[in-house]
């Protein structure tokens, strides 16, 4: 076990940690997985998913394969990662998958992508 594995897993944090949990997260969200939630939106693909997903604010999943010229079955294992995290849900509209960004991804979701836009925009 490294170092940094046995740091995270022991019941008190440094106080780099501890001030992240308090001030940022109201000793009420958890560091992991907030951090696991980011680091979702992380990977290229599941961005672009996300991105898309957030436009269209509903979208079925051929949509999405035929926007990023993949198999359907290829971006599955993206969308569900985006579901584990909590940022997007699913439903069957007949055959078809539809994915919308979830209640939690709506409060924060867009206003990542905002930011980064104006960020592109000043550059």
């Amino acid at each position: 076990m490294s170092e940094r594995t046995r740091e995270s897993t022991d019941e008190t944090r440094a106080p780099g940690y501890e001030r992240v949990e308090r001030e940022l997260l109201g000793g009420t969200l958890d560091l992991d997985r907030e951090a696991a939630r980011l680091a979702s939106m992380g990977e290229p693909t599941r961005f672009t998913l996300l991105y898309l997903i957030a436009q269209a604010e509903r979208i079925e999943s051929g949509e999405l394969a035929d926007a990023l010229d993949r198999r359907q079955n290829d971006l599955y294992h993206h969308l569900n990662r985006l579901e584990d995290a909590g940022l997007v849900g699913k439903f069957r509209d007949g055959d078809a998958r539809v994915y919308e960004l979830s209640p939690l991804a709506e409060t924060f979701v867009p206003q990542v992508f905002d930011a980064i836009s104006e960020r592109a925009d000043a550059v």
